[in-house]
């Protein structure tokens, strides 16, 4: 709700703004004046328009796209764990599997309560990473009792590395984003289409005001929702933990007496 507000609110201030410049310009020239270069105006103003939108349409979709990327990075982490899980209750050693199952939930655990929230600062936390090593550690300490246990035991190193490498790359992804000097291009970009929509003159100033208040309107919305998903772990629009408690869920469920 109060995301929403926050839009809404932006998009009028901005709105109202360029409006007031418009009934500024109009004041001073004189839309008499101003109609006298419609044409000339109307030309140049398509062609910047759409330069703009170009511009927008562009990261609109590389961002849309780092979030995909990001989302399916987590996923790709928790498939690896799934697997860890699953692959480990092949092996013999009930003792070493049930510790790699207890230290996978508390790797998960500690990712959704600790980590998750250090991520929109860029940062990791130590104790995840700690447990994920603890997980290659507790792997290592097996010994396959024959054969089809030495096949099976390629396959968990093999997703263990996947694991480990999956988390890398989630991590990697905290920092991903629009770089300033992009940001100020965007902003002036705007502003200066918004502007040059300032000098046309028309005779009834209502219906002109609206057009003014309309390409303000959805400008602004677009810029907004670029800076939704600019960070993917920050922001309005963010990659939620919810993989991870989907798994820990499936996994508290299959260690209860008779899961």
């Amino acid at each position: 709700m109060i995301d929403i507000l926050f839009v809404i609110g932006i998009c009028a201030f901005v709105s109202f703004a360029s409006v007031f410049g418009m009934l500024f310009v109009r004041n001073k020239f004189g839309h008499a004046e101003l109609a006298k270069h419609n044409d000339v105006a109307g030309f140049i103003h398509a062609i910047i328009g759409a330069i703009y939108a170009v511009l927008l349409a562009f990261v609109v979709i590389v961002e849309w796209e780092i979030y995909r990327d990001t989302k399916a990075k987590v996923e790709t982490e928790v498939g690896a764990m799934a697997s860890i899980f699953r692959d480990s209750r092949v092996f013999s050693d009930v003792e070493k599997r049930s510790l790699i199952q207890h230290e996978l939930i508390a790797y998960a655990t500690t990712v959704v309560e600790e980590e998750w929230p250090l991520l929109a600062g860029g940062r990791s936390s130590e104790k995840a990473l700690g447990q994920m090593h603890q997980v290659f550690k507790y792997v290592t300490d097996l010994k396959p009792k024959d054969e089809y246990e030495k096949l099976w035991y390629q396959e968990l190193i093999a997703q263990v590395n996947k694991f480990s490498d999956a988390r890398n790359q989630r991590l990697l992804c905290c920092n991903e984003g629009i770089p300033l000097f992009m940001w100020w291009i965007m902003i002036l970009g705007g502003l200066i289409t918004i502007s040059f929509s300032f000098l046309f003159g028309t005779s009834n100033k209502i219906p002109y005001a609206l057009m003014v208040a309309s390409l303000s309107c959805i400008i602004t919305l677009v810029l907004l929702l670029i800076y939704a998903l600019d960070h993917p772990f920050r922001g309005i629009i963010i990659v939620k933990p919810d993989a991870f408690v989907e798994q820990l869920k499936h996994w508290k469920l299959y260690l209860l007496p008779g899961g």
